[in-house]
């Protein structure tokens, strides 16, 4: 399984911290955000390489970071060649972009967004879907307040995933699922439909949402969820409970 690192966004929510940097490469606990997932993903054994997909605007930064930290695994940063949030090709083409670029083969991906920190162990997720030979998704059962801000499942007794919303005003579900995607095989092949046929190339979630009428996607139920570094108020919470 190859992991595809999302990290080509404009973090224009935490301007002007991300003014002139990205924001996987703000220091939280003293190093970057994508350090805390790339050594997770290290310490994975079914993980053989990674994938970061950044745009034209930072992938010198990327560069840098990749050059001046170890990893266990082959690791490459891609460039999709963007240069603004106005011109971005979105989440969902970023991953077929890295597909492509690392030799187009349809084979099980680990996904995972770069402005999410799991307080869960992120090899779970790839045992899940291992052991049901089908994409497995993380699922945290959260206020409904909040659940209008996120991906929102709604949940089978045996995790199957019956419908998914991004960001819905009226959730049908109970649990929210963060950007952490193990996908089979199988329905990485269908990507290039996807978005041959024209669906939203942008957040992560639409194409997952796409997916569950087409085959079986389940979910990892777990009380934890994430820090969420979505708002400067936001991170500021996440710095102070990463120092104490």
């Amino acid at each position: 399984m190859r992991a595809v690192l999302l990290a080509a966004g404009y973090g224009t929510r935490l301007y002007p911290l991300t003014r002139d940097r990205a924001k996987p490469l703000l220091p939280v606990g003293g190093r970057p955000i994508i350090d805390h997932l790339v050594d997770r993903l290290d310490a994975a054994p079914r993980i053989e390489s990674l994938l970061v997909v950044t745009n034209a605007r930072f992938i010198d930064d990327f560069e840098r970071w990749a050059a001046g930290r170890p990893t266990a695994k082959p690791l490459c940063v891609l460039n999709d060649g963007s240069t603004r949030n106005d011109n971005r090709v979105g989440a969902v083409a970023d991953i077929q972009f890295a597909l492509e670029e690392s030799g187009g083969e349809a084979g099980d991906t680990y996904v995972l967004a770069t402005d999410n920190l799991p307080r869960f162990d992120l090899r779970d997720i790839i045992d899940a879907s291992c052991q049901r030979g089908a994409s497995a998704v993380f699922a945290c059962p959260e206020e409904p307040e909040r659940l209008r801000r996120s991906g929102v499942a709604q949940l089978e007794p045996d995790g199957r995933i019956v419908h998914f919303e991004e960001k819905p005003q009226r959730p049908k579900g109970r649990h929210r699922v963060p950007p952490f995607y193990a996908y089979a095989a199988r329905d990485v092949a269908l990507l290039d439909r996807y978005l041959r046929e024209g669906n939203n190339p942008d957040a992560p979630g639409h194409f997952l949402a796409w997916l569950v009428g087409r085959s079986k996607v389940y979910a990892l139920r777990r009380p934890e969820g994430t820090y969420d570094i979505g708002t400067l108020q936001s991170y500021r919470e996440i710095c102070r409970e990463f120092e104490r």
